[in-house]
């Protein structure tokens, strides 16, 4: 029997990540110490719910949107 193995990972604080490129092992690594490390917070950009890293304010969508120069919404805590 193959065992389907994801070559590609979305989270919210990296959006799409990992490729045929990286070390499987390393990527898989990573993955799970990125999943035990995040929590979940409500993004000061869109207010939804997500999980990301502790010192993160947004999530990769907004994070991705200000590097661009467009406007998140901005919203207060």
């Amino acid at each position: 029997m193959a065992v389907l193995r994801l070559s590609a990972y979305y989270d919210d604080n990296f959006g799409h990540w990992g490729d045929e490129s990286d070390d499987p092992e390393e990527r898989e690594t990573f993955r799970r110490h990125v999943e035990r490390s995040s929590v979940e917070k409500k993004c000061q950009g869109c207010s939804r719910i997500v999980r990301i890293m502790p010192q993160y304010a947004y999530c990769d969508s907004c994070a991705t949107k200000i590097e661009r120069g467009e406007d998140v919404g901005w919203h207060d805590e």
